[in-house]
């Protein structure tokens, strides 16, 4: 991860002027937790912990796999068996330095989405499950304007970082970015199984996504500051969340 977070400094030498980074984090954060409880669709489910511990901290114990035996930090992660959003201070700091405040949006959301996930136990294969917690991160941070201060430039760094980490098991960077772009409302697709199984085919009719098919950072050229798609995380899911079962295990 330090390799591939160095080699996109190197590519993309974007120098932006970020904040305190634990007050970032606590400002989005309390965001997302925010908009979380607010989302009626969602009152059924707590919303996620958040704890922040730097690269290297050893953790043991818990319900991820390898911390009984004890577990190196490298990297912000969702933990499903406790519910638990672990943040990497020192990684956050990375994306800031490529790709600007706004990364840390995407990041934290992009955990929130996977919470979600878990609390409605979606277990899609690989890459859909990634491609649709973008999707989901796209619905968590769409209302950020005021609160986080997201502008049009800083959907486009969002979308930056949604493509240069693309992968076999994440999706490739299009359509990490035409994911997020979804869930954000920005064009019209959506989060259902349906939807993300298009993505993932290449099955997409629009010019946008196309367009994020031969370059990076296509999006300049579009207007990204409506939301004539937007919806609340049901209609995205396409699921009636207000009958889903309740879990209410997680109580902090």
């Amino acid at each position: 991860m330090k390799l591939i977070l160095a080699i996109f400094i190197l590519i993309f030498p974007y120098e932006a002027k970020a904040s305190n980074i634990p007050d970032l984090i606590e400002k989005t954060t309390v965001y997302l937790i925010k908009t979380w409880n607010d989302d009626e669709n969602l009152k059924n489910w707590f919303p996620p912990q958040v704890i922040t511990v730097p690269s290297g901290t050893r953790l043991y114990g818990g319900g991820c796999k390898g911390t009984n035996e004890g577990f190196d930090v490298a990297g912000s992660y969702y933990c499903p068996p406790d519910h638990t959003i672990v943040l990497d201070p020192v990684q956050l700091k990375t994306f800031i330095k490529a790709f600007g405040n706004s990364s840390v949006a995407y990041v934290v959301a992009h955990e929130f989405a996977h919470a979600l996930q878990n609390a409605l136990e979606i277990r899609l294969q690989a890459p859909n499950h990634e491609l649709q917690a973008d999707c989901l991160a796209g619905y968590f941070i769409q209302q950020g304007n005021k609160e986080l201060e997201i502008t049009r430039e800083n959907i486009l760094e969002m979308s930056s970082v949604a493509y240069s980490i693309g992968d076999k098991t994440h999706g490739t960077g299009a359509q990490r970015t035409y994911a997020l772009l979804s869930g954000m409302g920005r064009v019209d697709a959506d989060c259902s199984y349906a939807s993300i199984e298009k993505l993932v085919k290449g099955d997409i009719d629009d010019p946008l996504y196309k367009a994020f098919t031969r370059t990076r950072g296509s999006g300049k050229s579009v207007d990204l500051e409506s939301s004539p798609y937007k919806k609340d995380a049901s209609g995205l899911l396409g699921i009636n969340l207000k009958t889903s079962k309740v879990d209410s295990k997680f109580r902090f």
